[in-house]
């Protein structure tokens, strides 16, 4: 009988077990988030899907080839104007608002023979109301359009032949 309890004890000493309890506090937030989503008649935008991409317009002119996903809709004698189209897709959690109100801003005055605008604003380094009724948890397009004078350099118009870059700042705030 003896023999018999032993093994007993020695089956149960080679499946140990514990038992524990993890008490877990969780605080909801309500939130929002914007990101940028390649639109499928603009340009492919760099790190689509996050808060941060580029939109490279490629070499623009007046007149020549432009890159795929870029437009011209406008050419006068003193400008001309190129575009392409990107989705703003804004997210919110545990918040009652249906709608946001989408601004922009250039993160540093624009160089000089251009501007830039979102739809039909024009950016500064001054927030400008973009849209006031987005709706959340879908793409919405919108327009960017860089407008290049056609004066000469040093007479108005842009540095012909440099790459330029220009960052514009967004923020979505529910309403």
């Amino acid at each position: 009988m003896m023999a018999l309890l032993l093994a007993g004890v020695a089956a149960n000493a080679q499946s140990p077990t514990a038992t524990g309890v993890i008490n877990a506090t969780l605080v909801n937030k309500n939130g929002i988030s914007l990101q940028f989503d390649t639109d499928p008649a603009g340009v492919t935008l760099g790190a689509a899907g996050t808060s941060a991409v580029t939109a490279s317009f490629g070499a623009v002119s007046a007149f020549g080839p432009l890159s795929g996903g870029v437009t011209r809709p406008s050419v006068t004698a003193a400008n001309f104007t190129v575009r392409t189209i990107f989705d703003v897709h804004v997210i919110q959690g545990g918040l009652t608002s249906a709608t946001y109100t989408l601004t922009a801003n250039l993160a540093a005055p624009a160089p000089t023979g251009l501007s830039y605008k979102v739809d039909a604003v024009t950016l500064s380094t001054t927030s400008q109301t973009i849209q006031t009724n987005g709706g959340y948890n879908t793409d919405i397009a919108h327009n960017l359009d860089l407008v290049v004078s056609t004066a000469a350099p040093g007479a108005g118009g842009p540095v012909v032949g440099a790459p330029i870059t220009t960052t514009i700042n967004f923020t979505a705030t529910a309403n």
